[in-house]
């Protein structure tokens, strides 16, 4: 059978339509696995690029937590470290926070109850984690734990576990799996097989689905491949948009959408890892970025001077109105700052930064060597002149003075690590002068430091040795030398230091909170020495000086109940003497406090009366069982005749209200006679007795006895 011309045709029409399907369904499969595979880079990288964010997120934020919690924890202060981990508690995706000792022990969990508190870490990561010696990250099935460890220099104190769960990025996953798979379907959900167009337009309909398949689906699949792949390399990408309005488009700007919310979500990272959530200044982090810039090694790095600045007192603001008034303190001390120091945009300089808590630091950079010093001078006394403005804070007109420490590059450090430490060390030279000014750096400080950290480890090593001892002064009626009690003193005899003074080691021991554990000590061992000698000299009571941190602790009235009744000492045995500035630091809470200690049946007495703010009103609204004179008055009442006067004024104050007085510092007969003259009760000083140990008493008192009898004999 021959085939003729409409047969051959119908056979090219046949054969060049059946060609053309077979390529269009080739072309099909190709577009359909480009998607395919976009799909699952996009997917690949979405998912890389969020645990990548996530790890380096947990990692900067254990970073943090790491420097933040190293005092804390070098203090073991629980309250300070839970206060630390609690906003970072808060942040999205964070499951745990723990911190715990290098022996792997939980020391908090930013609990309340800290249940799990002092427990050996067991989980399956808990090993490598507590044996490394550097921040890592490490995967578990459903979270990312990054962890940083915490040391003091050289000396490793433990470390920090951030717990970040990965439940959020499978949600988001999931979701834009299920949405992309919506669109997939509408894009190509329509009928395949209307394809026969006729033959005459067999040819350029094959031609402009050829040109539709490249230009169309394949060129914009594989910018959106590329696309991903930058995403996933953490290359900048350029906002991704199409002004088509098919499904094609739809996912064009579905991922040009998902693109940006990851880029918002980097920034969000970003703001978080490097600048401060309260104040909105640069953060630690930041700032250490800034300064190892500035001064990198093989750069010509400008004359700088650094301002490290501390609010003195600022506890007082959290204590009295509450730590959400002392936030909104913090941030109008921000913006004083900024408007003295002259802060444009927070990235150039000035710089200022937030450490934490209530340090700030400032960086500035000087147009010439020469000029740094006077720039810094003139720096902080602007911040001295804003801070002198009182800050009104829920209802209260609150007075922060700044104690600030001054250092400059290249004059005194051009390490940064240098510069900063010797920031912070004039600035508590500056608190230690006084407070409310500014000191300069010099190189004395750095020995002083090294000195007073030198005798806080002696210190510690005192408390565990046994070198403390106390010493006990008798307390004498002024007229007829009747003993009238002991005022226990500590004594420190160190092995390697000899006799070290208390106004040596008692600021250290303010300083370091180890006064705490003095008084208890002090506390404790006069209680005990008290009892002991009730058999000889019934009634006698023994004096215990009370510091003012001892006097802020919540248990301090638990602490002299529990002491009284582990030596079976009668309460009116036990005098304890306070300093006027202890109790003016909180007025309220010493009124309530010393009702408590008054309730016990112990003796309250008002010590170094007349150096601070001494009046009938303090007398009266603190109501205090006696007074004493401090010996800086009576060392010149026979010279000086204001001297004199005050002491004349507070035993007359003291009278009045029913009360006692003891002058301290009675070294000669004539104070002796003269404060007899004057009505005061009762004295104690080198005239009668040094301090000695509770052995020595009885020789003392007989002595002191003799004495006594004399001056009445010659006064007869």
């Amino acid at each position: 059978m021959r085939l003729g011309l409409h047969g051959k045709f119908l056979a090219i029409l046949l054969a060049s339509t059946l060609a053309w399907l077979a390529v269009v369904a080739v072309i099909w499969r190709a577009g359909d696995e480009a998607i395919d595979s976009m799909r699952r880079e996009s997917e690949a990288a979405f998912i890389e690029q969020s645990r990548s964010t996530l790890a380096d997120r947990g990692a900067q934020l254990a970073g943090l937590l790491s420097i933040g919690l190293a005092n804390p924890l070098y203090y073991f202060d629980l309250q300070q470290v839970r206060e630390t981990v609690t906003p970072a508690l808060a942040q999205p995706d964070v499951s745990y926070v723990r911190v715990y000792d290098v022996a792997g022990r939980l020391v908090h969990d930013g609990s309340a109850d800290i249940d799990d508190f002092g427990q050996p870490m067991s989980d399956a990561l808990a090993t490598d984690i507590i044996a490394a010696q550097k921040p890592q990250v490490l995967w578990s099935e459903d979270l990312v734990d990054a962890s940083a460890p915490i040391a003091i220099g050289e000396e490793r104190l433990g470390g920090v576990r951030v717990g970040l769960s990965l439940a959020r990025i499978g949600e988001a996953v999931e979701r834009e799996r299920e949405a992309a798979d919506r669109r997939y379907a509408e894009a190509f959900a329509g009928p395949a097989h209307l394809l026969y167009l006729g033959l005459f337009l067999l040819g350029v309909w094959f031609v402009a689905a050829m040109v539709f398949v490249a230009r169309g689906l394949v060129l914009p699949i594989r910018a959106l491949a590329r696309h991903a792949g930058n995403i996933e390399r953490g290359q900048p990408v350029a906002p991704l948009d199409s002004r088509r309005q098919d499904e094609l488009g739809e996912l064009i700007r579905a991922f040009g959408r998902m693109s940006e919310a990851v880029r918002r979500h980097e920034q969000d990272i970003r703001r978080l890892a490097y600048y401060d959530s309260l104040t909105g200044l640069a953060n630690r982090l930041r700032f250490r970025e800034v300064l190892e810039s500035t001064l990198a090694p093989g750069s010509l790095a400008p004359p700088l001077a650094l301002l490290f600045i501390d609010f003195d007192d600022f506890k007082r603001i959290n204590d009295t109105v509450g730590h959400d008034a002392g936030d909104r303190a913090l941030v109008e001390c921000a913006r004083r700052l900024e408007r003295a120091i002259g802060v444009k945009d927070g990235a150039t300089f000035p710089f200022l930064a937030r450490l934490g808590g209530d340090e700030f630091v400032v960086l500035l950079l000087a147009p010439e060597r020469e000029q740094t010093r006077a720039l810094a001078m003139g720096a902080a006394e602007a911040v001295m002149a804003a801070m002198s403005v009182p800050i009104e804070v829920a209802g209260h007109r609150v007075q922060l003075g700044a104690s600030i420490g001054v250092t400059l590059h290249p004059d005194d450090a051009r390490n940064p690590s240098l510069l900063v430490k010797y920031g912070d060390l004039a600035m508590y030279e500056a608190k230690r002068e006084g407070k409310g000014g500014y000191r300069f750096f010099t190189s004395e400080l750095t020995e002083l430091a090294e000195e007073r950290l030198g005798l806080e480890h002696a210190l510690r090593e005192a408390l565990e040795k046994g070198e403390l001892e106390l010493a006990y002064q008798p307390i004498l009626a002024t007229r007829g030398g009747a003993a009238a009690g002991f005022e226990a003193l500590l004594r420190w005899h160190s092995r390697t230091r000899g006799e070290v003074p208390p106004a040596v080691f008692v600021p250290v021991a303010e300083a370091t909170g180890l006064i705490h554990a003095l008084g208890a000590y002090a506390l404790d061992r006069a209680v005990r020495d008290c009892a002991a000698w009730q058999q000889r000299w019934p009634g006698l009571p023994v004096a215990v000086n009370l510091s003012p941190r001892q006097l802020r602790q919540v248990d301090i009235v638990e602490q002299v109940r529990a002491v009284l009744a582990r030596h079976a000492l009668p309460a009116e045995c036990l005098h304890l003497e306070l300093t006027e500035s202890s109790l003016l630091h909180d007025e309220a809470r010493a009124v309530e406090v010393l009702a408590e200690l008054r309730a016990t049946g112990v003796r309250l007495w008002l010590d170094d009366f007349g150096t601070g703010f001494s009046g009938l009103s303090h007398l009266r609204r603190f109501r205090v069982d006696g007074v004493k004179i401090d010996r800086s008055f009576v060392g010149d009442i026979l010279t000086d005749p204001e001297d004199l006067a005050l002491a004349s004024a507070v035993i007359a104050m003291a009278k009045s209200l029913g009360m006692q007085v003891i002058a301290e510092g009675v070294e000669t007969e004539a104070q002796l006679a003269l404060l007899a003259q004057r009505g005061c009760d009762l004295v104690q000083g080198f005239l009668f007795s040094e301090p000695a140990a509770v052995a020595e008493m009885p020789q003392r008192l007989e002595r002191s006895a003799r004495a006594a009898l004399a001056r009445e004999t010659m006064a007869g």
